[in-house]
């Protein structure tokens, strides 16, 4: 029980919830007086609860001290509402053991944002972050935002020391406006009068580009001061009916310097000089910690009591991580974050809200020279270019942003409406390759390699991405263009110019698709109208397919499967044999064959579903066999473009796929998210001009990527003054599996859902296209295809992933741990490569991309760094 004075049973009995005939209970050393009204008073009621509370220490009519034996006779006196004692809602430390949890109705800050920084344990960077954000805000705003700066720290004035040097005898000091506040009444006319003498002491931040003045409150005048403090932010919140007044006075002091936000430095820990702030949720908190136990732990605890104590709004709070060595493990980082922000993450979770841990977390690096810092202006110089810089001025547009309301001018209803039911008719034709609808092509940056690289040759290589990743779709291109010129043309919308013409063949084809045949059928009859009769066989697709499927049946040797692929190609047609012979024939007639293969996924699917060894010497003859015959020909008229799955060519070639990797990385159809979000902006400006407006959409940056698709979904879900996710950053994070990896086909998958349904007349999101609510059902749906797209493509995969969604409904908890997984090792390592599973800690997740629709949810404040990897 632990009981050693009276203010043990004190502080017990005041945590508890009284019966309700109780009004007052004051504790003294010998006894406990309880103030009740007799007419509802029920003494075995009494009795019961204070058994629960301390046991065997209460015989009856005491209590008795554990330590030394001493007894605090119980005595009554009656009374009545008139004496009921009701606590103030104070924000202090010594209040926190209440848990009052009751909301408190606060109104909004009379003057100017204040945001409050504090640390557990001094020496993490809390200064630093202040000093950060405050050049932040004026290397992104110049002199068009004012700071006032305010050091609170009264045990260790860091900025103080920092910012005055060696003088002293400021014109006013934080210390003076504590006492101001408990001598004076407070009112617009006292915060005019301290501005005037804050005005005095300005402070300078250079830019690149500029000199800022902004204000500065010191701690002290004279150290004096510091050696004799009088007035207490506890003594002054005692004779204060507003509690929360310290804050508010600071506010209302930033607006008569005409400022735009107060930036304060905390004294570190747990000290009731800083609890005023932390405690009242009007105040925007930076809460800094190193990755040392003692300061984690310290955070961890603080962000608790502050949740009970406020009731939330945790999440409008910013922790930073700082000094994070770099030989530190990702996996460690994690463990540390989860630890640190279980409290904030029950809160967001428990608002179902879509924030990301990078809208409350933000990780800085250990930096050496942040260790030895000199003054203010050395810390501004020491801070340029530097990541922590960088985060901070992106903070700062934010906080200016969340201040205010934001939105764009309204659309035309007509208009929204024709925008979105084009862009759902236009993204469900082509939300697969096979689309009847072909868009002109989008030049992604791998496209573009492979054009530049091979101008006027004819391309020898193998083209590598992910399912859905657009390989079929580029395939499909190359079909209708016919000629490698007119693929060209396709891309750069110009003439181009060839030394000879260079007809595009298909080798294989996928069979999934009914509209890929004609266009194979098309792209042979036109090389036969430029050869001047029937060289080629107009049914070999389909016959190479059939052929192969017979050849698979039995082993053979990785010579016999080059030998196998030369004699498809070659059997094409009647006029050669062998590639040489094709080499020289080609050259007498001045033209050039390239031979394009896809669907190799679908040739050795059922193979590689029952572990046969075969299909992996074809894939590896043709993707490297092949291709280096065809280099060797003397006059290189015959090319070769083998488009094939990432997974199946790491496979089929085994310890040395990372060599051949490297050989064609710059042709991979990797789609990065600021690619992803390019190919949004792209099909949105197929249907509606405004989103191509003053971009250049192929050169474009993520930046100005994400500026234009506002128009579309929205610069957060929600409000743009509210604190939800950013859209962009969080649909690419939803659409993403665990390896970074996002498809074209998902970005056209989703704007197929989220623009299904039209906006009533009475839509509140008509400043954008798309409403937050439809992108949120999107993901959803976009879920149920993409694991109906891995049954039927990765079959291999989703036999495994069927174990998971399988499992019984109240075990889909996430993390998972391994007793629940269920997984051979080998099994849990496929997940992983695929991107389809990920540990942290011993526990596993899955992406949202396919965690929707197994019906996986998560535990409360298990919110996993791995939603959002996807970061900068």
């Amino acid at each position: 029980m632990q009981i050693f004075t009276w203010h043990d049973i004190e502080r017990k009995i005041e945590k508890t919830k009284w019966p309700k005939s109780w009004n007052r209970v004051d504790v003294y050393h010998e006894e406990i007086v309880i103030n009740i009204c007799p007419e509802i008073h029920d003494p075995e009621e009494d009795k019961q609860l204070f058994r629960s509370i301390f046991e065997k220490l209460f015989d009856g009519e005491s209590i008795q001290i554990e330590f030394d034996q001493t007894k605090l006779y119980i005595i009554y006196e009656d009374g009545d509402e008139a004496d009921r004692f009701r606590r103030a809602d104070a924000p202090l430390f010594k209040d926190i053991s209440l848990e009052n949890k009751a909301e408190s109705k606060i109104p909004k800050l009379p003057g100017v944002p204040v945001i409050a920084f504090h640390s557990y344990k001094g020496g993490v960077g809390r200064t630093l972050s202040l000093t950060a954000l405050a050049k932040g805000i004026a290397k992104r705003y110049g002199d068009q935002k004012k700071v006032l700066i305010i050091d609170s720290d009264l045990e260790a004035p860091g900025l103080t020391w920092m910012i005055n040097g060696s003088q002293e005898n400021a014109a006013v000091s934080y210390l003076d406006v504590l006492s101001l506040m408990h001598f004076h009444d407070i009112n617009a006319e006292l915060a005019e009068k301290i501005a005037g003498l804050i005005r005095k002491s300005s402070l300078t931040i250079e830019t690149e580009k500029l000199e800022t003045e902004h204000y500065f409150l010191p701690v002290y005048r004279e150290k004096e001061q510091l050696l004799d403090i009088f007035s207490s932010p506890e003594k002054i919140i005692a004779n204060q009916n507003n509690k929360y007044i310290i804050s508010e006075f600071l506010s209302m002091i930033g607006a008569a310097l005409e400022a735009d936000i107060v930036l304060v430095d905390l004294r570190a820990g747990v000290t009731e000089f800083s609890a005023p702030f932390l405690f009242d949720p009007r105040v925007q908190k930076y809460f800094v910690t190193s990755t040392s136990m003692q300061s984690i732990k310290g955070t961890q605890m603080l962000l608790k009591e502050i949740q009970q104590k406020t009731s939330g709004n945790l999440w409008e709070s910013k922790i930073l991580l700082t000094m994070i060595p770099p030989e530190m493990e990702e996996n460690t980082i994690r463990q540390i974050e989860d630890e640190l922000l279980e409290a904030v993450e029950r809160e967001i979770d428990s608002k179902d809200s879509t924030m990301l841990r990078e809208d409350y977390l933000l990780r800085i690096r250990f930096d050496s020279p942040f260790i030895s810092l000199g003054d203010f202006s050395q810390i501004c110089s020491v801070l340029k270019g530097k990541r922590l810089l960088e985060i901070m001025e992106e903070n700062a547009e934010s906080i200016f942003e969340n201040g205010q309301e934001t939105d764009g001018a309204i659309l035309p209803l007509q208009e929204v409406r024709e925008t979105l039911q084009s862009l759902n008719s236009l993204a469900a034709a082509e939300v697969t390759a096979e689309g009847t609808k072909s868009l002109n092509m989008l030049a992604t940056a791998s496209i573009r390699e492979i054009i530049k690289d091979y101008q006027d040759e004819v391309p020898q290589i193998a083209v590598l991405g992910e399912k859905g990743s657009g390989k079929t779709y580029l395939f499909k291109h190359m079909l209708e263009a016919k000629t490698w010129a007119g693929f060209q043309r396709k891309l750069k919308k110009e003439d181009v110019e060839e030394s000879r013409e260079t007809l595009i063949l298909p080798l294989i084809s996928t069979i999934n698709t009914k509209y890929i045949h004609p266009l194979a059928v098309e792209c042979i009859q036109n090389a036969n109208h430029v050869f001047g009769e029937d060289f080629f066989d107009v049914h070999s697709v389909n016959k190479n397919h059939k052929k192969i499927l017979s050849y698979l049946d039995k082993e053979h040797s990785l010579a016999e499967w080059t030998q196998k692929w030369t004699d498809l190609i070659c059997g094409m047609t009647d006029i050669f044999s062998v590639l040489m012979q094709a080499d020289e024939y080609l050259e007498e007639r001045k033209k050039r064959l390239l031979f394009v293969a896809d669907g190799l996924e679908d040739l050795f699917m059922d193979a590689q579903v029952q572990k046969e060894e075969g299909w992996k010497y074809a894939v590896k003859s043709l993707c490297q066999n092949v291709i280096n015959e065809m280099r060797n020909l003397k006059y290189g008229n015959v090319g070769m473009i083998v488009f094939i799955r990432s997974d199946m060519a790491a496979e089929a070639i085994g310890v040395n796929f990372e060599q051949f990797k490297n050989q064609y990385f710059r042709y991979e159809l990797n789609w990065s998210p600021t690619e992803a979000l390019r190919l949004a902006v792209w099909i949105a400006a197929q249907v509606n001009p405004r989103f191509a407006e003053n971009i250049d959409i192929l050169k474009a940056s993520r930046e100005a990527l994400e500026e234009r698709l506002e128009l579309l979904w929205g610069k957060k879900l929600g409000k743009n003054s509210s604190r939800e996710a950013a859209s962009s950053r969080w649909i690419i994070a939803a659409l993403s599996d665990f390896n970074r990896h996002l498809q074209a086909r998902d970005i056209v998958r989703f704007l197929k859902f989220s623009t299904a349904n039209l906006p009533g007349s009475a839509s509140e999101y008509l400043d954008r296209f798309i409403p937050p609510a439809e992108i949120r059902k999107a993901i959803p749906e976009c879920s149920k295809e993409k694991l109906t797209e891995i049954k039927m493509e990765m079959r291999s995969i989703y036999q495994i992933l069927e174990r998971l969604m399988n499992m019984p409904e109240e075990d889909k908890r996430l993390p998972l741990l391994l007793d629940k997984l269920n997984l051979t090792g080998e099994e849990i390592a496929k997940l992983e490569n695929q991107g389809f599973l990920v540990s942290s800690d011993k526990k596993y997740y899955l992406p949202e991309i396919i965690r929707t629709a197994f019906g996986f949810r998560y535990e409360k404040g298990a919110r996993p760094k791995v939603l959002s990897l996807l970061r900068g």
